[in-house]
């Protein structure tokens, strides 16, 4: 077997960006910036934000759900009572949102795929969706997509890759599949009664929260005859459900365009593809 390079080379870009939470663990510094922020009238807080936007603005689409998303995640910090026009809810969401340079490490790992869309191509053409880990700044790695087309005569083309990046949607109550479920509990080594039990209740797709209710219905007998084995198999189980989410891009993105980034605890330092 005879191996010819194709001559493409996919470089990181250190300018595509997104926009993450940047939210100090401290109460006090996040009540800190809320007062000044509230502090300022209504025409001053329309003009920072519009000098705020003028910075980052040409390098995301739709920043201001970026912005009002952070807003959301430090509300609970805002005196109660307190009455919030939308320019200043995006203010302060810009104030706990920061820039992340995905790419700014490496770029590595290519997979790929037919694409599901094989119109418009020549005879003996095949579109494909190349996946991507990206590393950035301290070595969070995360997701990304390219797309192009193998020809017949086995040239390789990627189509441009667009500037922007757009996260996911996070389905907050995503569904889980028994058969799946019970599968990685026995890949790891997760097959007794107790866990017998828990699933038992469960039908054939559940949610955590049913889960979780199952867990608490749990034979109180079986809990107290393997004590450490229950332990174990708890922790595994939320770690499990954990582990697995939904996403959703809005179909009208481009497949260059979307990012899985890290959003669960098990991923904190970055995805393994």
């Amino acid at each position: 077997m005879k191996l010819h390079p194709t001559g493409v080379v996919l470089w990181p870009d250190n300018k595509r960006v997104v926009v993450r939470p940047f939210i100090s663990l401290d109460s006090t510094r996040v009540q800190d910036i809320i007062a000044r922020a509230l502090a300022l009238s209504e025409p001053e807080t329309e003009k920072q934000l519009l000098l705020v936007r003028a910075d980052f603005d040409e390098r995301h689409i739709d920043l201001d759900k970026s912005w009002l998303r952070h807003f959301e995640k430090v509300r609970p910090q805002i005196p109660a009572g307190e009455r919030i026009s939308e320019p200043r809810r995006l203010f302060i969401g810009a104030l706990f949102s920061g820039e992340y340079a995905l790419e700014s490490a490496a770029l590595f790992n290519p997979s790929i795929v037919p694409h599901p869309d094989q119109t418009r191509l020549g005879q003996g053409d095949l579109r494909f969706i190349l996946s991507l880990r990206s590393t950035g700044e301290g070595h969070i790695s995360s997701i990304q997509f390219r797309t192009g087309v193998i020809h017949h005569d086995h040239s390789i083309e990627i189509d441009k890759t667009t500037p922007f990046v757009t996260l996911p949607e996070l389905n907050p109550k995503p569904t889980y599949h028994k058969r799946t479920f019970l599968d990685k509990l026995n890949e790891m080594g997760l097959e007794n009664d107790w866990a017998a039990s828990v699933m038992g209740r469960l039908g054939k797709t559940f949610l955590f929260d049913e889960l979780d209710q199952s867990i608490q219905q749990a034979a109180p007998d079986e809990a107290s005859a393997h004590t450490r084995d229950v332990q174990r198999t708890l922790e595994c189980m939320h770690w499990l459900a954990e582990s697995n989410y939904e996403i959703h891009f809005a179909p009208s993105s481009e497949i260059s365009e979307r990012i899985i980034f890290p959003v669960s605890r098990n991923e904190s330092n970055g995805i393994e593809d």
